[in-house]
């Protein structure tokens, strides 16, 4: 089963800089980890067709600005 700890949650709220209350890490583990586990257990993929950070060029590029 994947990991998601309230500890877990909690670094990663850190890292990006994100202020979250003490409760916060514990209500967000509970609420994804059942999402989680299921795409797990099905071995489900998101292939991205275009790197996340390149996303807004190629789309004003597309918009034609």
């Amino acid at each position: 089963m994947p990991d998601v700890t309230p500890e877990r949650v909690a670094a990663i709220a850190a890292a990006a800089l994100v202020p979250i209350s003490e409760d916060a890490p514990a209500r967000i583990a509970r609420a994804t980890t059942p999402t989680v586990a299921r795409y797990a257990a099905e071995n489900i993929t998101l292939p991205l067709e275009t790197e996340p950070s390149s996303f807004l060029l190629v789309q004003e590029k597309d918009a034609g600005r």
